[in-house]
């Protein structure tokens, strides 16, 4: 499968995501980015049951099977298509904790650095982390009914 160079991704995702890192900090805070390929729709704030969660994150294994009900049976077209996490004090880019650790290779990578003030995406495969371009988004407006 070919890499995606370019993340679609709404602006209140990214808000979203700010929120979470700068209520968990200084430990870093986690989750699932929901949607479908590149394009993100939703961030999924999730626990980070870490044992030293001011270094790294992992998200709970129970949430992570009850977000995958869930999203089957909510949003059956929808999956899982990354994950984000934050380094509190530390730059927007993967470490090599977080190379050795991604064991899903068609993810999105969302790293919030810096206290949330930058925000980067990642595909990491291999043992090799690769910028992914961002569109953001701005937020969809509901369509009227007629």
């Amino acid at each position: 499968m070919t890499a995606r160079r370019v993340a679609s991704i709404p602006h209140a995702v990214k808000r979203a995501v700010v929120a979470h890192a700068r209520r968990e900090a200084p430990k870093e805070c986690c989750g699932f980015l929901i949607g479908t390929g590149a394009r993100v729709d939703l961030a999924v704030p999730m626990s980070n049951v870490d044992p030293r969660p001011h270094t790294g994150f992992q998200i709970d294994p129970s949430e992570h099977i009850a977000v995958r009900r869930v999203i089957r049976q909510v949003l059956p077209n929808a999956g899982i298509v990354g994950v984000y996490h934050s380094h509190p004090s530390g730059p927007a880019a993967p470490s090599p904790r977080d190379i050795a650790e991604a064991h899903y290779p068609d993810w999105i990578f969302l790293i919030c650095g810096r206290a949330g003030r930058v925000v980067r995406a990642y595909r990491i495969r291999r043992g090799m982390a690769t910028p992914v371009a961002i569109r953001w988004r701005p937020a969809e407006r509901p369509r009227r009914k007629r």
